[in-house]
């Protein structure tokens, strides 16, 4: 569901591009710029105030921004996930030939970068930039992993909200742990489940510590049953969500065989958060935390 986006800094120089990066990036709009902020903000300084096609009034606006782009600490557009994170190098252009050699972006906006595309391409709804606000996939372990598979990607700490979400066995939870090995990401994984098991840390270990080299911390929650109606994940910069969850299924020859999964918005992941923390501090719910480090 999410996108990763590199974004030319020089596109700066037009106001157009300054309307995309504010208006279609960051949490609700299911995509991020990825890059190293502050280098890419400098680049992109020059880019502006070298501009002769920008308007005064319209030339200070993005100037102001890119200043505090500079100096936030908190960036609600960006992101750069940590498994790329050690390619380093002196402009963009090198910066994203390599990037794309090691993974290549789901976009690229450029004027000039080869294989890019344009914001007239934006406009006229171009297939590398078309985003969905609802996707159906089959009920397996392969497609929902694949859905996932961004959002393990940029990282942070993962929350798994899911009353049939198996703690043991489970392949989309194992696929998830698997993708850690390669990206380093996620720094911890919360699931929130009403299937209790018993012996969890035995289960933990024998699923998970004796098959993984890289462990985030671990907690398991187990909630009452049907306490939340809409099944959820999410992180610090993505969140989704499913009516039907995130398990497989057996296939039926039935519409029930589809997930339909939806972005989720950001004010529903906090209020999902607070219902958890609530739950946990009353005594409704209980808390295992399996690993800690």
């Amino acid at each position: 569901m999410y996108q990763e986006v590199a974004v030319d800094p020089k596109c700066l120089s037009e106001y157009h591009y300054y309307g995309l990066l504010k208006e279609r990036f960051g949490f609700e709009a299911g995509r991020y710029v990825i890059a190293p902020v502050r280098e890419w903000a400098r680049e992109a300084f020059i880019a502006a105030k070298n501009s002769k096609e920008l308007q005064p009034v319209k030339k200070k606006s993005i100037i102001n921004f890119l200043n505090k782009l500079q100096k936030s600490k908190d960036q609600d557009r960006f992101a750069l996930p940590i498994h790329r994170s050690e390619i380093n190098v002196e402009n963009w252009t090198d910066w994203c030939t390599k990037q794309t050699e090691y993974l290549p972006f789901n976009s690229i906006l450029s004027e000039q970068f080869e294989g890019a595309i344009g914001y007239v391409d934006i406009i006229e709804r171009h297939a590398s930039w078309h985003l969905p606000p609802t996707v159906t996939i089959n009920r397996t372990s392969q497609e929902i992993s694949a859905c996932i598979a961004p959002i393990v990607r940029y990282g942070g700490n993962l929350t798994i909200v899911d009353q049939y979400f198996c703690f043991a066995p489970n392949p989309v939870l194992h696929n998830i742990f698997l993708m850690l090995q390669q990206y380093q990401s996620i720094r911890s994984i919360t699931l929130v489940t009403a299937i209790d098991v018993a012996q969890p840390e035995v289960v933990f270990k024998c699923d998970y510590v004796d098959n993984f080299k890289l462990l985030p911390n671990f907690s398991l929650v187990i909630a009452p049953e049907k306490f939340f109606h809409d099944r959820y994940l999410m992180t610090e910069y993505c969140g989704i969500k499913s009516g039907h969850g995130f398990s497989p299924g057996a296939i039926q020859g039935a519409q029930a065989d589809k997930l339909s999964i939806s972005l989720c918005s950001k004010h529903e992941c906090e209020e999902t958060h607070q219902w958890i923390e609530a739950i946990v501090t009353d005594g409704r719910a209980r808390k295992l935390r399996l690993t800690e480090k």
